[in-house]
């Protein structure tokens, strides 16, 4: 049964998914790519979340599993020759699996530590992937035509098909979210988040939620490295392994719209969109009014715009009661 917390996360999903669906037959290809993109990041972004918003476990190298995950979506295809939607697929498990002992190792640091460690582990990756043999080593290399073409024959086809996949992958995660921080697993969490030892003392054990919570971002994180290869076209250590793009653009999202909230990534993917698009054009002044912006909120609110509209909400809710 859905309690009354759940109800009003999954009405907006719904209208989202009522409005975002049909949208591929209004707009054109540029608009779709544009939203594709924006659909990922976003994904990227609630997994973030997901382990440091709600489960208090800072990672800075998640790239490590969205490259990996592009890589053996190539793998699987090019080399193995798997049907590309069973390859898709199957980058599930793989990042999942992959997860283990990253998180093995990982788990053994502490705080920054162990940061720091999944950064090193994703620079690890990155080196490896440029040495593999039939990958295209530095440079990288492009996927098949039959490949791409497997999801659609067209240009107009395949673009469609990605946006719907990629707003479904994003819908599931955010899905996904609600259900965990709702249930008894979600209480844990969050005791686990605010005071380790109260919640070891609960009952709760901090290497069992933190490890399920790395192998679900770990998996997820692989198949948008997919979906982000067939959006490129192709795979290279800088673009699929890149720390810039996919942690610390990501982390600047979360910071900015608030994290340990559903609607924060959201908020700060959409922001971050609106200023690289009027922004990127001034070279380095763009990265220093990202990082300024980051500074300030932290120090501002580190809630987020998130908090910042909630209590502007409460301030207005009671400027009306006590008007009546």
């Amino acid at each position: 049964m859905t309690s009354g917390s759940q109800k009003l996360p999954l009405a907006v999903l719904g209208l989202s998914v009522a409005v975002m669906v049909p949208l591929p037959f209004f707009v054109d290809n540029g608009t779709m790519r544009y939203l594709t993109d924006l659909f990922i990041i976003m994904a990227v972004a609630q997994l973030w979340n997901l382990l440091a918003g709600f489960g208090g476990v800072v990672s800075i190298g998640q790239h490590a599993f969205v490259g990996a995950g592009g890589y053996a979506f190539f793998g699987l295809t090019t080399h193995l020759g798997l049907n590309p939607f069973l390859s898709m697929a199957l980058t599930l498990p793989f990042g999942a699996l992959l997860s283990l002992p990253v998180f093995a190792i990982l788990s053994r640091m502490r705080v920054a530590y162990f940061a720091i460690g999944s950064w090193v582990l994703a620079e690890v990756f990155m080196l490896v992937a440029g040495k593999l043999p039939g990958f295209g080593g530095g440079s990288g290399i492009s996927l098949r035509p039959q490949i791409v073409k497997a999801f659609g024959a067209s240009t107009s086809t395949r673009v469609e098909n990605i946006y719907w996949l990629s707003f479904a992958i994003l819908v599931l995660v955010i899905f996904l979210i609600i259900l965990v921080m709702h249930s008894r697993r979600g209480y844990s969490l969050r005791a686990m988040r605010d005071n380790e030892t109260a919640a070891m003392a609960l009952g709760v054990n901090p290497n069992a939620v933190k490890a399920m919570l790395f192998v679900v971002s770990g998996a997820f994180l692989s198949l948008l490295g997919a979906v982000n290869t067939l959006q490129k076209l192709r795979v290279n250590p800088s673009g699929s392994f890149s720390l810039t793009d996919w942690t610390v653009f990501i982390i600047f999202m979360v910071v900015i719209g608030g994290m340990g909230r559903i609607i924060g990534p959201i908020i700060g993917a959409v922001l971050f969109v609106l200023l690289r698009e009027n922004l990127s054009g001034y070279g380095p002044i763009y990265m220093i009014i990202l990082g300024a912006a980051a500074i300030g909120m932290m120090l501002y609110e580190p809630g987020g715009i998130a908090v910042l509209v909630q209590r502007w909400k409460f301030r207005k809710a009671k400027q009306q009661e006590l008007a009546g």
